[in-house]
Order: C-alpha cells, then structure tokens, then sequence
C-alpha cells in the first residue's frame, strides 16, 4: 500500500507541474481507482470526460467507480454511454448487465449477458449470472441450463453448484441437489448456507442425525442464522427435548426479536410447556412481524382469535 501512495503522490506531483498531461491523469485515476479512493478517481475521469467525451474506456472506468460507491442508475449511464461509443465490447456489456443485476432490473440484465456469449460464447461469469437470474425468476429449467453450462466451464466454482443444488431441489432433484451441496462444501467448507439447505433437507427427510450435524455446523458459522435455530428446535421438540428447543430460540429472540417464524415457533414451545402468557405473547409477537413468517398465516390468525 505505501509503494501505492507513493505512486498517487509522485502521479499528483507530475500534474501540478502540467495539468494538461492527460496521459499521467488516466494512469492517476486508475491508480486511485485500484486502490479504493474512489470519489478521487471519478473526479480525474470526469475532468477526463470533459475532454474526451468519445473516450468509451473512460465512462466505463466512471461506470466501474460509480458501481463501487452503489451508484448504481449513474453506473448504468455511465456503462450505457461506453456502449453507445463501442456497442460490441464485451466488457461493456457485461458491467451493464451486472449493473442491472444489483439494481434488481432482471429482466434489462438478461439480454446483455446473453449478448456478451454471443460475442464469448466461453464467459463462464455471462452463464453463472444468467443463472442466477431466471432462478430469482423461478425459471427453474433454463437456470439449471445456464448454471450446468457455467460449471463446464469452471467445475471448481462453489456457488455455481450452490445455485444449481437450489434448483435442483426445486425440481425434485434431490439425489443431484445433494451431491452439488456436498461439492460446494468440498471448495468451500465454512459455506454456512450449504450446510443449511442440507440440514433442512435432512430433516425434511427425517434424517434427524444428519440434519442436527449440518443444522448444528450452520449454528457454528453463523451465530444468527434465524432459520437453523427454528429446525433445529423443531428437531428437539420432536425428541421431547422442550428446555433444549426454548434454550435455542431463546437465542434467536435474543438476536432477533422481530422474526415472526421464530416467534411462532417459541410459542408453540411455550404451549407444550404449559405456559400459556408467553404462548399469547409470541403469537401476537409473530403477527406483529407477519412479513418474516414462513408458516400458515390464517393457522396464526385462526389461533390469535381462538384465545380471544
């Protein structure tokens, strides 16, 4: 980091000398750029742009900066802007794509990363992104295509296999879900969210061994994963164990109080306990928070009414 700085400062040096020297102004803006000064490097490219408007690389290193700071509608500009100067590079259409992504405009991301395998038909990155977004889409067969067709291209990348064992999972697939969660552990083996998915597919299952390991493991790398604490109490009250489930969401209450499936949860806990205040309690809690409950609403609503 030091050679860095030392690198901006001799760069900044040169342009008090000649601030016309346009060629040290781009290396200083990618430079800063590179080592995370971002507001810095967009004021270099846009004094740039001033200059060089029909400059492409520079409103897509504007795009690229402005990205960074979640500027993402002025990203879009920028990346378009690039586009509308070079319409067929890759790298352009590609942080367009990715832009709409994060901005949540799928149905604009699409097109351009299907465009950029036109152009590349290997950019495993182009496939992994198409996936991703006819998963969000429910688009169930064509994610597994575009997910399968990105592991081709790089078997070893563990979120390709997470996304393909969750459509998997959602078409029935459960023998082939399971092995990509496996191999997502095998690349990457503190991935808290695989274990979860195991976990709940086991105890789905009724696999309450493998389900209290992998459920357990979750618990382990992420302290606050709300839907571990919910199966694995599930588990336990199953057993019989009460005091073990009410210690678990005790915790998750605890870290989260505003949960409505934990909430739900904890009072059915409380009604097996015999504790009839706090079973009012967390029922109202839970449709208090409505929004975060994942079981039947109208059972909640049928219970809240029958204690009136």
């Amino acid at each position: 980091m030091d050679n860095n700085l030392d690198k901006i400062k001799e760069l900044n040096a040169q342009l008090e000398k000649d601030p016309t020297d346009f060629k040290t102004r781009r290396e200083l803006a990618i430079e800063y750029m590179n080592n995370g000064y971002n507001e810095d490097a967009l004021k270099q490219l846009y004094y740039l742009l001033k200059r060089f408007p029909e400059d492409p690389r520079l409103h897509y290193n504007a795009g690229i900066v402005l990205e960074n700071l979640k500027e993402f509608e002025k990203a879009i500009i920028s990346y378009q802007n690039a586009l509308n100067i070079s319409p067929n590079e890759p790298d352009f259409l590609y942080n367009l794509g990715y832009a709409y992504l994060q901005s949540g405009d799928f149905d604009m991301a699409i097109p351009l990363f299907k465009r950029v395998l036109q152009l590349e038909e290997d950019d495993e990155n182009s496939y992994f992104n198409l996936g991703y977004l006819y998963s969000k889409k429910e688009e169930h067969d064509t994610a597994i295509k575009c997910l399968k067709a990105a592991l081709e291209l790089n078997p070893e990348d563990y979120l390709a296999h997470f996304y393909l064992a969750y459509e998997l999972d959602k078409t029935g697939d459960r023998e082939n879900c399971i092995k990509h969660y496996e191999k997502v552990l095998e690349l990457s083996p503190d991935y808290s969210w695989a274990f979860y998915n195991l976990g709940a597919i086991y105890f789905d299952e009724g696999d309450t061994q493998k389900a209290e390991q992998f459920l357990s493991r979750t618990l382990e790398l992420n302290p606050k994963d709300d839907g571990a604490y919910v199966i694995l109490s599930k588990l336990y009250a199953q057993k019989n164990d009460l005091k073990k489930a009410l210690k678990l969401l005790q915790t998750a209450i605890k870290n989260n109080p505003y949960n409505g499936e934990v909430n739900y949860t904890i009072a059915h806990v409380y009604k097996e306990l015999g504790d009839t205040e706090q079973y009012k309690y967390h029922l109202k809690e839970a449709m208090n928070n409505y929004e975060t409950l994942t079981s039947n609403l109208k059972q909640l609503q049928y219970e809240l009414k029958s204690l009136e």
